[in-house]
């Protein structure tokens, strides 16, 4: 990663975030083109519950299960039973994901990034060079490897699927496992 690209990814940390408004997103991030080229283009997707960058990278956020629970949750206030980093942990650590080496990666397969031992964020491959990922609150964009907010951290992994089942079966059993599940489905689902 180039100094330059440090600067695009602190860049992106400041457009990124809760102090800009959602629709300022895209036009700051192309007004950055002339300071730090970059390839980063936003992608039209309706927003649903529980949309976020695992719910998007693990193929959940348009799945009716997902979207069931995640809007219950969305109602009720919560935030525990969602794809998020937790459950992108449990993926990796329970045998649904297979690491893969960059050279290998095909479309469809999953980045993490984030630290050593905790992923922060996860975008889909849509060619070896070029991801697609939700950053935060804001949009869908079509990016480089490290074309990314910098607080996503600074470590990559590449994972494929083990199987061609979709994970919204992972996604249950992981919510499902929660103590806090029973009393959460009985009174808002």
């Amino acid at each position: 990663m180039s100094a330059a690209n440090a600067d695009l990814r602190s860049a992106l940390d400041g457009i990124t975030n809760d102090r800009v408004l959602l629709k300022d997103h895209v036009p700051r991030i192309a007004a950055l083109q002339g300071r730090y080229p970059h390839t980063i283009v936003a992608q039209p997707v309706d927003h649903t519950p529980g949309f976020n960058c695992f719910a998007f990278a693990f193929g959940l956020w348009d799945q009716p299960g997902y979207v069931r629970i995640a809007a219950a949750e969305h109602r009720a206030g919560e935030s525990r039973f969602f794809a998020s980093t937790a459950f992108a942990g449990a993926l990796s650590r329970d045998g649904a994901l297979i690491p893969v080496g960059r050279r290998d990666l095909t479309p469809g397969d999953v980045v993490l990034y984030g630290t050593v031992d905790k992923p922060i964020h996860a975008a889909r491959v849509l060619d070896p060079a070029r991801v697609r990922s939700k950053w935060g609150r804001g949009h869908l964009y079509d990016h480089g490897l490290w074309e990314v907010p910098g607080r996503y951290g600074h470590t990559v992994r590449f994972y494929r699927a083990a199987s061609d089942a979709p994970f919204l079966p992972w996604f249950e059993r992981f919510v499902q496992a929660h103590p806090d599940w029973p009393d959460f489905a009985d009174t808002h689902l």
